[in-house]
Parts: C-alpha cells; sequence; structure tokens
C-alpha cells in the first residue's frame, strides 16, 4: 500500500503540472463529493496551476455547500454545480453531458477533461421486479446507475477527454474485484429467476472491465480507465432513511464503535486516493510517453492492468490504488469474444434508447 505522505506528494505534483480540469457525476454527496474537496485543497495548497470542476448530482443544497468549501478553500479555482435529475435515465445523462461540453466550448481549444469521475448510485439498491422497476428506457434501475448509464457518460465525453495532454484519467467508484457468476446470454439479467444484487454486482462488474478493455483498444495511449472498490468510507448515503432500520442499528452502533478503526477510512483519505489515481501509476496503454515520465514520488513500479500487464491502461483496483483483477475468473472465459459481446450489447442499448425506444434485451 501506498503511504499516505506519498500520496499527498504526488497529488501536489499533479496540480503543478499543469491546470486540471475534472468532472464528477454524483459529486453532491459521498466520494465525489470528498474529492472534489481534495482536489481544490491541493490546488491551494501547492500553487497549482489552474483548476476547474464540475459538480453534477441532484442535491442541490448540497451542492452549494461544497462549492462554498471549495472556493473558500482555493479562491482562484472555477467551480460550476449542473443539476441532474434522474442518473438512471440515458436521455438524462445525455442533457447532462451536453451541458458540460457547451461549458467547455467557452474556453475554447482549451476545453477539455482531465479527470472524470461517476459515482452515482450506491445505497439504498432497488430488487428488480420486472418492468415495475426497470427505468422508463427498459433497463434495471440499479444496473444503470452503476454501469449503463457510466459507461454512457465516458462515451459521450470522449471527444473532451481525448483532448487531455495529461492524457486523462476516467474513475469509476463501484465494486472493483467482485466478479463471480456470469450469466453470458442474459447480460441484462431480464430473467426473474436468476437475478440478485450479487448476480447484478458480479455483471457489472465484468461488464466494467470488458467495456473499458474495448475502448482502450480503439484508443491506446489516450485514456487510463480505472474500475475502484474505494473500501468503506462513512457518510451521508449511510444514514439514509430508505436503508433497512437494522442495518442503520448494526452499522452505527456496532460496527463502526467496535471495528471503525480498521474496516472504514476518513473521507479526507479517500479524497486523496482517488485524486491520486491521476498521478502516474496507473498510465494508459501503450502510452506515447515512457514510464519514467508518467511514474511519480508514490512508486516507480506501475500498477498492472487487467491485461496482466503493467501500465497497460484498464485497471481493477483496490481502496489504495492496487490491482484486484480476479484472473482465476477470467480464466474461463473467452475474454476476446466476450469482450465484443459487452460492447455491442452496452451501445445497442445507447442507440435503441437514443432513437426513442426501449431496450429489452
Amino acid at each position: 500500500m501506498v503511504k499516505l505522505e506519498a500520496v499527498r506528494a504526488s497529488n501536489s505534483s499533479l496540480v503543478q503540472r499543469q491546470p486540471l480540469v475534472a468532472v464528477f457525476f454524483g459529486g453532491t454527496g459521498g466520494i465525489g463529493s470528498y474529492t472534489i474537496r481534495e482536489l481544490a485543497s491541493a490546488e491551494a495548497k501547492n500553487g497549482g496551476k489552474g483548476l476547474r470542476a464540475y459538480v453534477i448530482g441532484r442535491n442541490a443544497k448540497s451542492a452549494e455547500e461544497i462549492i462554498a468549501d471549495c472556493r473558500r478553500i482555493c479562491p482562484k479555482g472555477e467551480f460550476r454545480f449542473i443539476k441532474a435529475g434522474d442518473l438512471s435515465l440515458i436521455k438524462e445523462v445525455d442533457r447532462l453531458c451536453e451541458e458540460v461540453k457547451k461549458a467547455e466550448e467557452e474556453y475554447g481549444s482549451d476545453g477539455r477533461i482531465d479527470y472524470l469521475m461517476v459515482s452515482q448510485g450506491g445505497i439504498p439498491y432497488l430488487p428488480r421486479k420486472g418492468s415495475v422497476t426497470d427505468s422508463s428506457e427498459g433497463i434495471d434501475v440499479t444496473m444503470s446507475l452503476m454501469y449503463y448509464s457510466r459507461m454512457r457518460i465516458i462515451t459521450k465525453l470522449l471527444p473532451l477527454l481525448l483532448k487531455s495532454q495529461l492524457p486523462a484519467t476516467v474513475v469509476s467508484v463501484y465494486a472493483a474485484g467482485a466478479e463471480d457468476k456470469l450469466y453470458q446470454d442474459d447480460l441484462s439479467l431480464r430473467n426473474l429467476k436468476i437475478y440478485t444484487y450479487n448476480y447484478a454486482r458480479s455483471h457489472m462488474c465484468y461488464m466494467h472491465t470488458l467495456f473499458f478493455e474495448a475502448l482502450s483498444q480503439q484508443y491506446p495511449g489516450k485514456l487510463s480507465l480505472i474500475h475502484i472498490f474505494p473500501g468503506l468510507v462513512p457518510g451521508p448515503g449511510f444514514h439514509n432513511p430508505e436503508l433497512p432500520l437494522w442495518f442503520r442499528i448494526l452499522f452505527h452502533y456496532i460496527m463502526l464503535p467496535l471495528f471503525g478503526r480498521w474496516i472504514t477510512m476518513k473521507p479526507e483519505e479517500s479524497g486523496q486516493r482517488m485524486l491520486n489515481l491521476a498521478t502516474g501509476q496507473h498510465p494508459p496503454g501503450q502510452a506515447s510517453v515512457s514510464p519514467a515520465k508518467t511514474s511519480t514520488s508514490t512508486s516507480d513500479a506501475l500498477v498492472t492492468g487487467t491485461d496482466g500487464k503493467p501500465g497497460s491502461g484498464v485497471y481493477s483496483l483496490t481502496w489504495s490504488g492496487e490491482s484486484n483483477y480476479p484472473v482465476k475468473k477470467y480464466e474461463t472465459l473467452d475474454k476476446e469474444e466476450l469482450r465484443k459481446k459487452v460492447w455491442e450489447h452496452t451501445t445497442k442499448a445507447f442507440s435503441v434508447i437514443e432513437k426513442g425506444g426501449v431496450f429489452t434485451e
């Protein structure tokens, strides 16, 4: 594990390297909000070259508080809130991405995205009950929040990500490494007899890796694509009244008092480690710069990607930024064929919805 002092040092180098543009979907709470604050703090404390950040989420009040904090910490930074509706809907995602694009057009040739975090969704989880709980676009709400809408954000914002000179880092905060059962003939898990949250999570982890790899192959050296399990970071979500009462009692009155020191991470540290993902240990595959130029003070060794090679562009990570790619789970699969299948499945869903249809596959 990289020590926190080294993480802070490399974050300092990151903000001193060039002006940064960062976008946070789901940024009005939880890990997204912690990362925004740490980015503002690193910029202000280390004489950063410039910062503009977009906070995208549903909670306007929370966004106002976050942006007020960031402006107090970093008066020279530019912080903008874009209010979201239902982020499980692809059409709403498209609308928000267009707002980001339009905002960056104001900066002309300097318009770009260097760091994109997608962390919408979370708890509570909605059990699937057929069309009753599917979105109006035909996708299970949980699976859309954790997978489909996230991949749509990335693909819609590709023109701006590809303009980054770092190059760009994309971080999806979810459950990396939790791959288990995969029903290859039912990627959407339409069959309610087999649908459980654990299976849905497993599917979404597989699809994260495979979609990211397909995207990385299309744009070698341009994108660092990261799926990360963030660890347990106590925040407002754990007070959500929609959570079962038994869980709230167990978590707040037993788990945290007795085991919190060992099983949780402070929000400040979480934000710092998430920001650190852009500092060089996880570079794009086939990068046009050498590892020596992308490596930072955190470590001279690049992290192993999902193809088994160091610094290969797509990463499945633990909370501390180390690989947790479940090699044995993928050894039984025809990965090349499945990668193609996941790409076609996902892009077909986008195409059907974009045309006004309901996705049913």
